[in-house]
Parts: structure tokens; C-alpha cells; sequence
């Protein structure tokens, strides 16, 4: 039997569907016939997995995902351990609540992807929509565990109201990144957008290219942070980013704020200053 499940998409999918039944966690303990019968959901109507997609194997803890996807949300929603691999774009929320394991999307992923994140690694080949790692717009707190990199763009509000864990763009980022976090780590190898970090409590804005940093941070040193030279070898080593070998030996403006929260956070703003 194969360690793999792999499932093709049939046809274009022309209309919103949920997806939290397409994780590991699910197919570990199925056969290909009981993956087919699973559910996926249009509005209230339930649809076999396997009228969309064809299935091929079984009983693996493994997955592969081809085919545009881009109106499918919630894949890899709640998994806990096994990978994910998904070829093309993904829709809203793919690894929402995510608690482990490995989530790699070859494409552009929407709104919301590794919301409410606590655990695992979810890697965007491509773009992420607004919301990546956050919470839910009324909920106390997004992501708090885990680690996502997009290896394009990002959109609005990244990061906001994380608690824990790592997200990592290696472009550019919207507005309002790490709005009202509580601690935890944005990385931006771009420029972030207007009002980075407000609210911020304890949590850290690097920013490798352009920033504007809001009148409530406070202008603290420029110093070479050594933790970041180490997070920058485990991305080229075990994450194989492309960084630019100049970046860790790099020098940042340190600015602590937001002052109209606790004061205790940072953004790392590099500079050229010697």
C-alpha cells in the first residue's frame, strides 16, 4: 500500500466549498473507499469528497493535493500531526487552527491562512491573503504556536493579536502588521505597510526593507541582534529561504512600543547606519 494518499481534482470548482475533512489526522485511519465517502461542504449540503477528487490510497498519515483550489477553504484545518502537500492555489483559512505537522501550499493562499495557528508549519510557495497567523475579528488572540513563511507577499494585519510562534514573509507586507499583538515574532525581508505593530504588548516587528514606525514607538538603540542572525540559519538551513548573506550581520534601529499598550514591544526597523 502507498504511504501517500493522493487526491486529483476532476473538475473546476466553480462555487465555495469547506474542506476540514482533507487533513492527515483524517486519512491516517482510512481506507480509499472511506476517504471517497468523507464530507465536504456546500453551504448545508454535504458532498462526497470523492464525487470532486479522485482518491488514490489509503491509511497514510501523508497527503498530496493537486489541482486549483482557490475556491476550497479550510484545508488542513485542526491537523495535529502528518503532512499536508497541496499543488496550487488554496482558499480561505487553510491551517486554521493547525496544531502540527507540515502544511506546504505550491501557490497563492487567501484569507486568513494559519489562523488561530498553535502548532506545525504551514510554507506558502506563494502570496498569502490579509490575516495570515491571525485571530478571528472578535476573538482575544490569533496565532499562538508554530511557525509560517510565505515566500511571496503578505496581506493586511498579519500577526494580529498573536500570542506565540513565528511568521515570516519574504516580501512585502500589508498594512497594520502585528496590530494588537501579544507577543510572538513578525519577520517582513520586504517593506511593511502604514501603522505596523499599534497595540503592540511584548511581541517583536522585524522589518528588512522599508518602515514607517508609528509616533507612540520610542527610538532605543542600533545594535546587531544576535537572535536574529540565528533565526536567519535556521530559515537557509532547515527551511532553505533565500536570504541575502548581508541580512544577519545587518544593523537595526531598535524601537520600543506601542506606549498606549505596555511599552514592551519591539520593531526592528535595518538600517545602513554603521
Amino acid at each position: 500500500m502507498s504511504d501517500t494518499v493522493t487526491l486529483t481534482l476532476r473538475a473546476t470548482v466553480s462555487r465555495r466549498l469547506e474542506a476540514e475533512c482533507i487533513t492527515p489526522d483524517a486519512f491516517a485511519a482510512l481506507d480509499e473507499g472511506a476517504i471517497a465517502r468523507l464530507s465536504l461542504w456546500d453551504g448545508p449540503h454535504a458532498i462526497p469528497l470523492g464525487d470532486l477528487f479522485q482518491v488514490r490510497g489509503g491509511a497514510a498519515a501523508r497527503v498530496h493535493v493537486a489541482g486549483d483550489l482557490a475556491m476550497v477553504d479550510a484545508l488542513g484545518a485542526g491537523m495535529t500531526t502528518g503532512a499536508l502537500h497541496i499543488e496550487g492555489p488554496v482558499g480561505r483559512y487553510v491551517g486554521t487552527r493547525m496544531a502540527g505537522g507540515e502544511l506546504r501550499v505550491a501557490g497563492d493562499a487567501a484569507y486568513g491562512a494559519g489562523l488561530e495557528m498553535t502548532g506545525g508549519l504551514l510554507d506558502i510557495t506563494g502570496n498569502a491573503g490579509d490575516r495570515l497567523g491571525a485571530g478571528r475579528l472578535a476573538a482575544a488572540r490569533g496565532m499562538s504556536g508554530g511557525e509560517i513563511i510565505v515566500r511571496g507577499n503578505a496581506g493586511a494585519e498579519i500577526g494580529a493579536k498573536m500570542r506565540r510562534g513565528t511568521v515570516i514573509v519574504a516580501g512585502n507586507a500589508g498594512p497594520r502588521a502585528g496590530i494588537g499583538m501579544i507577543a510572538g515574532n513578525v519577520i517582513v525581508f520586504g517593506s511593511a505597510g502604514e501603522d505596523p505593530g499599534r497595540f503592540n504588548k511584548r511581541g517583536t516587528i522585524v522589518v528588512c526593507g522599508g518602515v514607517t514606525v508609528a509616533p507612540t514607538y520610542r527610538y532605543d538603540c542600533t545594535y546587531r541582534p544576535r537572535h536574529l542572525a540565528v533565526t536567519m540559519v535556521h530559515l537557509k538551513s532547515r527551511r532553505k529561504f533565500a536570504i541575502d548573506d548581508d541580512v544577519s550581520t545587518a544593523r537595526f534601529r531598535r524601537y520600543t512600543g506601542d506606549m498606549a499598550e505596555l511599552g514592551r514591544g519591539e520593531i526592528l526597523a535595518r538600517t545602513d547606519e554603521r
